[in-house]
C-alpha cells in the first residue's frame, strides 16, 4: 500500500508568533488559518495537505532558530494540533534550537495526542515503518549515537535526525534505508544502499522532502524548496536509480525541467556566487563530492580495497560538499580515528 511521507525541518517561525497563548490554541477554528498572523503555519500545513501525507516528520529546529530566536513552542503546538484534528500521524524530535523549557511544554501539551509523537533517542512503529529518532544532543556525541547503534542493531526504515555535518557520516553505521536529517545543506543522494535526506530553512524559503513508499527500493523520492508561493524547485528520482550512475540531473520548476545539474557541479562557485548565491546551494544538491568523500572514507576505515574513483586523504581535506562547507581534518580524523595515526 502507497504511503507519502512528508518531512519538515527547521521551520523558521515569523517573530510575532511568540506571542500565541495557550487560550489562542484552545480557541482555534481551521478558518482562522486564513488570517496573515497564521501564515507560517498555514504554510506547513498546506505542504502536508497538498502532498496527501500519511505520516509528517519534523527534524529538529522546531520552537526556535537561529534567525528570530527561541519562544515558538505555542507555534508547532497549533501546528501540531491541526495534525491532530486532521488525523495525520506526526513525529519530531528536538534541534540545537529547542531549549529544553521550550520543548517541555510541548511535550507536556501533546501527552494525551494519539496522533503526535515525540521520538528522541526512541524506536518507534508507526504504519508499519520502524523509525529511530536522533536528536541534536544525540548527533553531536560520539559516544551517544555508537551507544544508540549497539541498542538498535535490527533493520530500521528511517533514522529521523537533527546532526551536524561532522558527525552525519556515523549514522551510515545504522541498518536503515533512509537518513533524513535537519540542521544544515539540501541534499539528496544514495550511499551503501541508504537514501539520505538533508534539509534546511529560512526566512523565506522552505525546503522539504516527500517519500512515497511503494514496495521495498521502488519508493519515489523528492527533495523540494519552495522559493514563493508560485516557485517551486524539485529534484527527484527512485531508490534503485539513486543507486545508478545514471541517474537523472534534471532539476524541475513548477513541474517542468530546468536546470542541468550535472552542469551546475561542473561550473565554478565564483560563477554561480555571481548569479546568486542559490545557484551555489544548487551546485551540491546532488550530493557528488559528499558521495565520494563517504565511500572513501568507509573503504578507508574498513580497510577494504580502494575502488577507482576513490580519493587520497590530501584529497578529501577541504573538498567542498555543500556551498559553505569544505570537510574539515578534523571530521575526517574524527570519524578515521586509529585508521590514519
Amino acid at each position: 500500500m502507497q504511503k507519502n511521507i512528508v518531512i519538515l525541518s527547521d521551520l523558521n517561525w515569523d517573530a510575532h508568533l511568540r506571542s500565541i497563548t495557550p487560550q489562542e490554541i484552545i480557541n482555534f477554528q481551521l478558518d482562522d488559518l486564513s488570517l496573515d498572523r497564521y501564515e507560517r503555519v498555514r504554510r506547513y500545513f498546506e505542504i502536508v495537505k497538498r502532498e496527501k501525507a500519511d505520516l509528517v516528520l519534523l527534524a529538529g529546529d522546531v520552537t526556535g532558530d537561529g534567525f528570530c530566536g527561541h519562544g515558538f513552542q505555542y507555534a508547532l503546538i497549533l501546528l501540531l494540533s491541526l495534525f491532530e484534528k486532521e488525523k495525520i500521524p506526526c513525529l519530531f524530535i528536538s534541534g540545537n534550537h529547542d531549549p529544553d523549557e521550550n520543548f517541555d511544554i510541548v511535550k507536556d501539551w501533546i501527552q494525551n495526542f494519539t496522533q503526535v509523537n515525540e521520538i528522541s533517542s526512541k524506536l518507534v512503529n508507526v504504519l508499519g515503518l520502524k523509525i529511530l529518532g536522533v536528536n541534536y544532543d544525540t548527533s553531536k556525541s560520539k559516544a551517544s549515537i555508537k551507544k544508540l547503534l549497539k541498542e538498535n542493531t535490527e533493520d530500521i526504515d528511517i533514522i529521523l535526525a537533527h546532526s551536524t555535518i561532522k558527525r552525519r557520516i556515523l549514522h551510515f553505521d545504522f541498518n536503515t534505508d533512509y537518513i533524513i536529517t535537519g540542521h544544515y545543506d539540501r541534499k539528496l543522494l544514495a550511499h551503501r544502499n541508504t537514501v539520505f535526506i538533508a534539509l534546511d530553512n529560512d526566512s523565506e524559503e522552505v525546503s522539504y522532502a516527500v517519500i512515497t513508499k511503494n514496495a521495498k527500493f521502488t519508493d519515489h523520492v523528492s527533495l523540494k524548496i519552495r522559493m514563493d508561493r508560485e516557485t517551486l524547485f524539485s529534484l527527484s528520482d527512485s531508490f534503485d536509480q539513486l543507486n545508478s550512475t545514471n541517474r537523472n540531473s534534471i532539476l524541475e520548476v513548477n513541474g517542468h525541467p530546468t536546470f542541468d545539474l550535472l552542469k551546475l557541479e561542473n561550473a565554478s562557485a565564483q560563477s554561480l556566487a555571481r548569479d546568486g548565491a542559490h545557484f551555489l546551494f544548487l551546485k551540491y544538491m546532488r550530493g557528488i563530492n559528499y558521495s565520494c568523500s563517504l565511500d572513501t572514507m568507509y573503504r578507508m576505515k574498513n580497510k577494504i580495497t580502494p575502488e577507482l574513483g576513490d580519493l587520497s586523504l590530501n584529497q578529501l581535506h577541504g573538498l567542498p560538499i555543500t556551498a559553505n562547507y569544505k570537510i574539515s581534518e578534523s571530521m575526517i580524523e574524527d570519524y578515521l580515528g586509529n585508521v590514519i595515526d
